[in-house]
């Protein structure tokens, strides 16, 4: 759901893990169509980090982010210098997110066609090669407004349409019993780079503007040479079989095999229906939906509050520190909590804090209560992502990860991009402004919670159960 922010968050790995009872194979769900990645997975006692094909994606995936990071944090600064408008700097990034966004679910088919690993180190040069153009052109001082709108739509093209590749990889080299635990790290991950790219882009951005560019595209070579580590074992329609982190030799990888070769626009009209008619991930993103409005919402909302009231940027800022580090606390607890409590109490429990945190909001615009009320529900944050998308993209057939991933993000990411603009027009609302947006938080919370105690996703039991549970 990656409700606090962003498309993602903080994690962790290294807690112990009991070693489970041999897992029976999965058997294949006829009105799903689609049964081909449900190998039987013997579990292992061994980290994730012993596996080479594990440790390679991780790394890839990482170089990937922080390259995405920096270059979000660098857009409306250079957007702003070189074309002298905020609303010009604005709408950069709005294109940015808006193209992203749309072509996500178009990148998740791609991802469910073609050989993922080959996408991933596509995705790198590609993003290798518009980094040092940007470098180069900034750093002769040859840049325009309009050739640097280019390259961020190009950047927006490249993210949204190879993007996805690197989720669905995940599937093929983590077994579903561990998928928990590899998404509680991702939220760790999240959440460091989450703390530190603002400083370490303002540091850069500070002594020269094309210095992020430069540092990206250095990440982007490390993502192409660590995705080219992977491993390059493919079925016969280019679908990854399952890796060996996820199998033994005594149990025979699984293919993926195609008696015919459907379209894109069937492939991409599967993923869709496939998706929002399972009973569980369709409650999720109408939850999700919801309470993406609702954090987006108080963020945005305190944002644009304390500048407007002359609050120092630094203290603005600090807001997102406090709350990055009550994630990544949160995170190193994620992986316990995922093991030891139902992933549906979980999701139940966060949204009841969320929903507590912000109701002081409606009375109170007192910076301090702001800071403890935004960190509070950031704690849980990372727990409900590892369980709820462990549990999803756990159960979810291996040809169809991509499709799933992206139709999730674009169907929970959507409102939540739409809610600045409510935002900024209920600020102005005359003798209510922030009050009238944390009422609009405060109503999105607790119908999100409301839906979590009566909706599917309520019974998403422990991790060692959800092979015993249907989407």
């Amino acid at each position: 759901m990656n409700a606090d922010n962003s498309s993602s968050s903080p994690r962790s790995s290294q807690l112990p893990h009991p070693s489970p009872s041999p897992v029976p194979t999965v058997p294949p769900n006829p009105a799903s169509g689609h049964d081909r990645s449900c190998a039987a997975v013997p579990p292992t006692s061994r980290s994730l980090w012993h596996s080479r094909a594990y440790r390679d994606w991780f790394a890839a995936d990482t170089a990937d982010v922080c390259a995405v990071s920096l270059r979000t944090f660098s857009i409306p600064l250079v957007g702003l210098a070189l074309s002298g408008s905020p609303f010009g700097a604005g709408l950069l990034v709005t294109a940015e997110s808006a193209i992203g966004l749309v072509l996500m679910s178009f990148g998740g088919a791609i991802a469910d066609r073609h050989d993922r690993r080959r996408l991933m180190i596509a995705l790198g040069l590609i993003g290798l090669a518009l980094s040092v153009v940007a470098t180069g052109m900034l750093a002769s001082g040859t840049m325009t407004t309009l050739a640097f709108a280019v390259l961020v739509v190009l950047f927006a093209v490249t993210n949204g349409l190879l993007g996805p590749s690197n989720d669905a990889m995940l599937k093929s080299i983590v077994p579903m019993e561990r998928f928990a635990k590899a998404q509680a790290i991702r939220e760790a991950r999240e959440s460091c780079v989450e703390l530190s790219s603002g400083v370490i882009g303002g540091l850069l951005y500070r002594l020269a503007g094309w210095l992020p560019f430069l540092v990206s595209t250095i990440l982007y070579g490390i993502a192409s040479a660590t995705a080219l580590r992977l491993p390059k074992r493919t079925g016969a329609d280019g679908i990854e079989a399952v890796d060996a982190v996820a199998t033994s030799p005594t149990t025979p990888t699984v293919t993926a095999t195609s008696g015919d070769n459907p379209s894109f626009l069937t492939q991409f009209i599967e993923g869709w229906c496939w998706t929002l008619t399972r009973r569980v991930i369709l409650a999720a993103i109408v939850q999700g939906a919801i309470i993406n409005v609702a954090c987006v919402g108080s963020i945005v909302g305190v944002q644009i509050m304390l500048a407007a009231r002359g609050t120092d940027a630094a203290l603005i800022g600090l807001v997102g520190t406090v709350t990055g580090i009550a994630a990544f606390v949160g995170s190193m607890a994620a992986g316990w909590l995922v093991d030891h409590v139902p992933t549906g109490l979980i999701i139940m429990l966060t949204f009841a804090v969320l929903t507590a945190a912000m109701v002081p909001l409606l009375f109170t615009d007192s910076y301090i209560v702001i800071v403890v009320c935004l960190a509070a529900p950031a704690l849980l944050f990372p727990a409900l992502n590892a369980g709820e998308l462990g549990f999803i993209y756990g159960r979810t057939p291996d040809d169809m990860q991509g499709r799933v991933s992206t139709v999730f993000e674009t169907t929970v990411g959507v409102p939540g991009a739409l809610a600045p603009a409510l935002v900024g027009w209920l600020l102005q609302a005359p003798g209510f402004g922030f009050r009238a947006v944390m009422m609009l938080v405060v109503v999105c919370s607790a119908a999100g919670l409301v839906l979590a105690c009566v909706t599917a996703t309520r019974t998403i039991p422990l991790p060692e159960h959800w092979s015993q549970v249907e989407l």
